[in-house]
């Protein structure tokens, strides 16, 4: 009976643990969108067009999360604000691409402020002086 409740005990732990090992739609997507970001910082460094990117984003709104709080009433509007931003990016001249590039991160920031702020202090050092 002891072994068991070992058993029983141990099969818990590894579930629980590879729960905390699965990534979310979500997060997938967001690594994404980070990984992109980075590049179109260079891009806008350097003075470059910016390609589309933004389509794959639109999953924001059914992409599911690692945990149901991380979504809420707020979330859609603000992915509606980063998804506009996408586009004022890749439309914007040379003159406001650096404004515009900011003005994206800085959607992601605000939503990171209200639903799973961990990132915020990459998404900081993402903007551009």
């Amino acid at each position: 009976m002891k072994g068991f409740i070992t058993a029983i005990m141990l099969s818990g732990i590894v579930v629980l643990c590879n729960s905390f090992l699965i990534e979310s739609d979500l997060s997938k997507l967001m690594r994404t969108m980070t990984s992109d970001a980075k590049k179109l910082r260079e891009k806008v460094q350097k003075g470059d067009k910016i390609p589309m990117f933004y389509k794959k984003y639109k999953r924001i709104y059914t992409a599911s999360p690692s945990s149901d709080n991380k979504k809420g009433d707020e979330f859609d509007a603000l992915a509606r604000a980063f998804l506009t931003n996408c586009e004022r990016l890749h439309s914007s001249d040379d003159e406001n691409r650096k404004l515009a590039y900011n003005a994206m991160v800085t959607s992601c920031i605000r939503c990171h402020e209200k639903y799973c702020p961990g990132p915020l202090s990459m998404l900081k050092r993402m903007i551009l002086p």
